[in-house]
């Protein structure tokens, strides 16, 4: 993972790995990109209106297409066709033909003679979705004509205009049209007056003759009139039959050149009918044709970085998963796009959900669902309901592994023949595979933000954080404080003991990036607050007290001393430490549990003979100096117990702080749960410790009736009074166990 600019990490990784002959200099070119996009046109999935629009490059070919058209002879009429599947750019492709039969064209500056030579065409776009029905198309067609020539120019086509309405009302009677379309209200008017003339005219003449009429009206034109009908493979197998008819029909005008955009093979199949094929159907109709290119795989790379760049421009300190979105864009994304239509409108879908969770899920996770989600719909409804094995959260180890297993080999035999689903899996939720054990990965997954952890898919799906989830970002808070002890210690005092408990365990995810600036302030302030740490009710015997909440904490912390090879280093960092630690239970702890004392293992951080040193210190010096906080001695029997063990004297008498012989008490008691239904719990003392600390228990009962002088009763008090009065739990762990307490 690194910092950069997101949408260079984006084309590099992928460039590099798909292309390596690339140089650095187009790299530089291709991948340099402004998070400042207030310049850039809005991303809409919408054609190109001219050459100025024109990124593919693609206006001279259009330019020379349209002359090619004009140097054929119209007299007769002509049908031309620019063909290609959805999305590929036909409309855009038209459109920037326009230029050059408007006399326009952009791609160079015509000489004066040219410019003399050059008249601009009459282009007219008759939609083909307005009619209602086959029987209104001929009359809505010429009607839809006629209105839109006397817009364009009355003087010149007004005469033509008139007979076109004639001819339309007498093929069908204007009041049947459906409502003309009107890209405006004098295009609306116009039609309306077209539509009035004929109904008036119509009877008085024969479609012939005003047939004729038309024919020699427009054979006088200089200039032919190109009438564009698009969209034709968007309607349904009639209607595509029915606007060949009409062309068909209508072809022989002359100076009337039709100019036909539709996907040859959804116009083909539509045509074909009896055994009759649509391609010689087609033949017969269009005299010259044109095939919009596919964008080429290079350019529609380029174009999904920079679009993608745009998206997520927004994200601040946006991180990539270089290995990974290699991977995922080459084998999951790149595949889903065909067009530069599918990345406009990739980009456009996916638009939103990074606003939403760029900067709380893995981005190389969010591209790749979302590629899913647009392009995949009928797979990606399916995942929800699969999270748990998704993220492989089910049951035990083994049941897990069996039912993932068997729930993910249904999902990909649902899709036998698509060739994302397999990838999506390997490096989005590798917890799905066989070869993964989630188990020994999962918190790495949850620091890294990644879908693969189930806190962070499910807030992709539900768009609602969990409460885990929460009490993480809450974490990830702590850990920018983790290299600062008084900001660390600010933010974690000021949450309740319950999240305080929560916050401090989930460090742990974050251990990967764990700094050696870290070691001394965070180790400190997490032992300063296991006093603030809620004490546990024993739940079972394998569980732990309140102080192993921070120990897998600050022994990850600690973890990059003991690899120091200067033994002073390693002591000075110990001691820096234990002199900053402030309560007796935590310096104990500090000695015995995490620094290794009294350890076999051998990868303690100090010598045997130094931590030996720090405890003989830390016994005088509680000799020495009682607490100066009783209450927050969160395991003061046990400081003394160790005293005790030392010296082999007894270290408490009845008349020392009250506080702080409550504090002994106190934790000293312990819940005990049974392990069988129905639950019960029962509290005990660690009672012959507490005799050992007083030396009797006449002591003992001294020492309780001097707490109640000073500090009145407590519940622990109460308990004392009946460890005095003989009374001792007694505890069976069968089958049918249950705690139970005699009274002896």
């Amino acid at each position: 993972m690194r910092q950069a600019s997101f949408v260079r990490q984006l084309g590099e990784r992928v460039d590099i790995a798909v292309s390596p002959e690339l140089k650095a200099k187009e790299l530089e070119k291709k991948m340099t990109y402004s998070n400042d996009c207030s310049g850039e046109r809005p991303l809409i999935d919408a054609t190109i209106r001219s050459s100025a629009e024109d990124d593919l490059g693609r206006a001279p070919v259009a330019h020379a297409f349209a002359r090619s058209i004009l140097e054929l002879d119209a007299s007769q009429g002509l049908v031309v066709a620019v063909m290609g599947p959805w999305g590929h750019g036909k409309s855009s492709f038209i459109n920037l033909m326009r230029e050059e039969f408007e006399g326009i064209p952009k791609e160079s500056n015509p000489t004066p003679e040219e410019s003399k030579t050059r008249r601009a065409l009459t282009v007219i776009d008759f939609n083909p979705w307005m009619f209602s029905g086959s029987d209104q198309l001929v009359a809505f067609f010429f009607t839809q004509i006629g209105a839109e020539l006397k817009v364009k120019n009355e003087s010149r086509l007004g005469t033509i205009a008139d007979w076109l309405g004639q001819y339309a009302g007498i093929l069908k009677p204007a009041a049947k049209l459906i409502p003309l379309p009107g890209a405006s209200a004098v295009g609306e008017a116009v039609a309306a007056g077209i539509i009035g003339l004929a109904g008036t005219t119509s009877a008085d003449r024969s479609v012939q003759e005003v047939k004729d009429d038309i024919t020699k009206a427009l054979s006088k034109l200089e200039e032919p009139i190109v009438v564009v009908i698009d969209d034709i493979d968007r309607l349904t197998k009639i209607e595509i039959r029915e606007i060949f008819k009409l062309v068909r029909l209508t072809a022989s005008f002359p100076n009337i050149i039709y100019l036909l955009a539709f996907d040859r093979e959804r116009v083909e199949q539509a045509l074909s009918e009896d055994g009759i094929s649509g391609r010689a159907y087609l033949e017969k109709i269009v005299l010259l044709s044109f095939d919009v290119p596919q964008a080429s795989e290079k350019l529609l790379r380029s174009r999904a970085i920079t679009e993608l760049g745009r998206v997520l421009s927004p994200i601040k300190n946006a991180t990539l998963d270089e290995d990974r979105w290699t991977s995922a864009y080459s084998e999951v994304i790149e595949p889903l796009l065909s067009n530069i239509r599918d990345v406009t409108r990739y980009a456009i879908s996916a638009k939103q959900t990074i606003k939403d969770l760029g900067d709380k899920v893995d981005p190389v996770d969010l591209l790749a669902m979302e590629a899913l989600r647009v392009f995949r719909p009928e797979i990606f409804q399916r995942l929800p309901k699969l999270r748990n094995e998704l993220a492989a959260i089910h049951g035990t180890v083994g049941h897990k592994e069996k039912r993932t297993q068997k729930v993910i080999e249904k999902l990909l035999n649902s899709f036998p023949d698509d060739e994302v689903i397999q990838p999506l899996l390997k490096y989005v939720f590798p917890a799905s595979q066989d070869d993964h054990r989630p188990e020994s990965l999962s918190s790495s997954w949850r620091a890294a933000h990644r879908m693969a952890h189930i806190d962070f898919l499910n807030l992709y799906f539900d768009r609602v954080a969990p409460d885990e989830l929460i009490t993480f970002r809450d974490s990830e808070r702590a850990f920018t404080c983790l290299n600062d002890r008084k900001a660390l210690e600010d933010y974690l005092t000021e949450l309740n003991s319950g999240k305080l408990e929560k916050v401090i365990t989930d460090l742990i995810y974050l251990k990967a990036s764990f700094t050696d600036d870290m070691i001394i302030p965070g180790t400190v302030t997490l032992l300063n607050l296991v006093d603030s740490i809620p004490k546990k009710k024993k739940q079972g015997v394998l569980d732990t007290g309140r102080e192993f909440t921070v120990y897998p904490v600050v022994c990850e912390l600690l973890r990059r001393v003991e690899h120091l090879e200067d033994e002073k280093e390693r002591e000075g960092f110990v001691s820096q430490i234990f002199n900053d630690i402030e309560t007796y239970s935590s310096r104990l702890f500090f000695i015995d549990d995490i620094i290794g004392y009294g350890k076999a293992n051998e990868n303690k951080i100090v010598s045997t003979v130094f931590a030996q040193q720090m405890r003989t210190k830390f016994i005088q010096k509680l000799q020495d100096t009682p607490p100066s906080t009783p209450s927050r001695e969160w395991c003061a029997g046990r400081i003394y117990h160790a005293v005790q063990k030392e010296t082999g004297k007894t270290p408490l008498r009845p008349s020392d702080d009250p506080a702080l012989l409550q504090a002994v008490f106190y934790s000293l008691k312990s819940t005990g749960v049974s392990q069988d239904f129905p639950v019960t719990s029962i509290d005990y003392l660690n009672w012959d410790i507490i005799v050992q600390l007083f030396g009797s228990e006449r002591k003992v009962r001294t020492a309780l009736f001097n707490i109640r002088e000073e500090l009145g009763d407590h519940e622990v008090l109460q308990l004392v009074d009946r460890y005095l009065g003989g009374w001792r739990p007694e505890f069976f762990y069968t089958d049918q166990s249950q705690a139970k307490e005699t009274k002896n």
